[in-house]
């Protein structure tokens, strides 16, 4: 492909591009994906979606003219590619233009997931498919597929390296015949006109900003020239080509819409938004570097003297219009002008009564205004009231709580205290149980030792009474072993060792008689 012919296409064709994709495939109508966004923002509305909300409000009008571009799948097995998936756009097509297969790319440099699954949903219908993250403008793309129809929205500008490395990376996975629908900024919309008119830069964006962070800036603003070569040169045949007003209504701009008209620019070519369906005609990229975009010795050789004809063509109507302007407000010969000064001092009375009705409708307005805001001014008032009344409510509330709180903890303490008593209450307890059963088991053995003693000391006594068979006793052994063992006994229990005592004295006495 020549570079001469390209832009030699480009402005011959750019005036005769349909607006409305003549294909043989289905297409939805404005009615209907109206009914499909407004559909979707009512659900984000309703759940609390604030972000996805925000942004969907305001590109709803973009959102409505993409959706009536993208072709309806023709088949069950029809693909889907979504570069720069972010909003709703893969639940639409899957649910409203019968794509089965859908899949995405978005770039997301914190994650390090190689494939995320993205779920969408609105009210009861729901639909989960694979976005891929990488960044597209690298060589090396993870997705070998091939696809029936490839979305890329609002996401040229963004790149910032090598534009036509990605549409050729695009072309290369788009099946021959497949549709890729794109949209871009319109950099010379009726906008930029407005702000170059008044002295400002004529870009998106055009405040500084040394963080780039924040907000991913425009690295390159498109035309409809460059945007139609851009297509061309990737191998594409635009099917449809439209400029709309995405952010404002052309009503709303009538004076930037006025001098853009006296310039020889069409109304309908100063949207702000560029959408274009077109189709793969090549398996290759006929131009890999076109002038518009890369080159600027080749576009002043090639792109601006075609540029300049466009220019002389366009100075010519401005001149032709001055021209007639001048001579509409040449003086008018002697016949005809009474009545052109009637007619001067009739528009003049209109303007005035116009102007009049006009400030006494600003006046009433202005009452209205009065009175509006005397009501929001008492209504503030009675809220600010109301407002006091329930700081001194919380206020006395706290204090409750408060107090409720501390009896509480005092409360908790106390039973802590409790516990703890009962626990020592319990262990000492158990403790007297121990030394009972130790005494009660003393006790016993005690018992038996008296009862013993008892028994030897009525042996003994018995004994006594019978001297002879008392020193038959004291001779043996066992009488001697019983004795002994109950003086042991004796002595260890002290009462029973004085109750013995003279009993022990008086035997010994009588032992001793006995043996003289």
């Amino acid at each position: 492909m020549n570079q001469q012919w390209l832009i030699d296409h480009v402005l011959e064709t750019r005036g005769s591009l349909p607006k409305v994709p003549s294909t043989d495939a289905e297409y939805l109508s404005l009615a209907e994906a109206e009914k499909i966004v407004d559909n979707t923002l009512e659900y984000l509305g309703s759940h609390g979606e604030s972000g996805e909300y925000t942004y969907l409000r305001g590109h709803r009008t973009r959102l409505m003219h993409t959706l009536t571009m993208i072709p309806k799948a023709d088949g069950d097995r029809t693909r889907l590619l979504d570069i720069g998936c972010y909003g709703y756009m893969a639940l639409w097509a899957r649910l409203h233009l019968g794509y089965e297969q859908v899949e995405g790319i978005e770039w997301l440099p914190d994650s390090k997931e190689s494939v995320h699954r993205r779920e969408l949903r609105v009210w009861d219908q729901q639909i989960q498919f694979n976005s891929y993250n990488f960044d597209i403008t690298k060589s090396e793309w993870p997705v070998d597929d091939e696809y029936d129809t490839i979305l890329f929205f609002e996401v040229l500008e963004h790149v910032n390296e090598d534009p036509m490395g990605v549409m050729e990376r695009i072309q290369q996975r788009l099946l021959y015949g497949g549709s890729l629908i794109m949209s871009v900024p319109n950099s010379v919309s009726y906008k930029s006109l407005k702000e170059f008119l008044v002295g400002m830069p004529p870009w998106t964006y055009w405040f500084y900003e040394p963080d780039l962070s924040h907000e991913p800036r425009h690295c390159f603003e498109y035309t409809p020239i460059v945007f139609q070569s851009l297509l061309i040169a990737a191998g594409f045949n635009i099917e449809a080509f439209r400029t709309i007003y995405a952010y404002s209504k052309p009503e709303h701009e009538q004076d930037t819409l006025e001098i853009a008209s006296a310039l020889g620019f069409d109304r309908q070519d100063l949207g702000e938004t560029m959408i274009a369906n077109t189709t793969k005609t090549r398996t290759d990229i006929p131009l890999r570097h076109p002038d518009v975009l890369y080159s600027p010795d080749g576009y002043y050789k090639n792109v601006y003297p075609k540029l300049q004809e466009v220019f002389t063509e366009k100075l010519t109507q401005i001149r032709a219009l001055t021209g007639k302007m001048n001579m509409d407000s040449s003086e008018p010969d002697s016949v005809s002008q009474p009545e052109d000064n009637d007619d001067r001092i009739q528009d003049l009375i209109n303007t005035c009564e116009a102007q009049l009705r006009k400030q006494k409708s600003l006046e009433s307005e202005l009452a209205d205004s009065k009175s509006s805001y005397e009501r929001l001014a008492l209504d503030r008032d009675a809220q600010r009231a109301w407002a006091n009344d329930l700081a001194t409510e919380n206020k006395t509330l706290q204090t409750q709580i408060n107090d409720l709180l501390f009896q509480s903890d005092l409360r908790l303490q106390r039973e802590q205290e409790l516990r703890k008593l009962s626990d020592q209450a319990v262990s000492q307890s158990s403790e007297l149980k121990q030394t009972s059963s130790l005494l009660s088991e003393e006790n016993a053995e005690l018992r038996s030792q008296v009862n013993q003693l008892l028994f030897a000391c009525d042996c003994y006594l018995q004994q006594i009474n019978d001297p002879d068979r008392c020193v038959q006793v004291i001779r043996q052994r066992r009488f001697r072993y019983t004795l002994d063992r109950s003086k042991a006994i004796a002595r260890k229990t002290p009462i029973v060792r004085t109750a013995l005592r003279p009993v022990y004295r008086s035997a010994k006495k009588y032992i001793k008689r006995r043996r003289k």
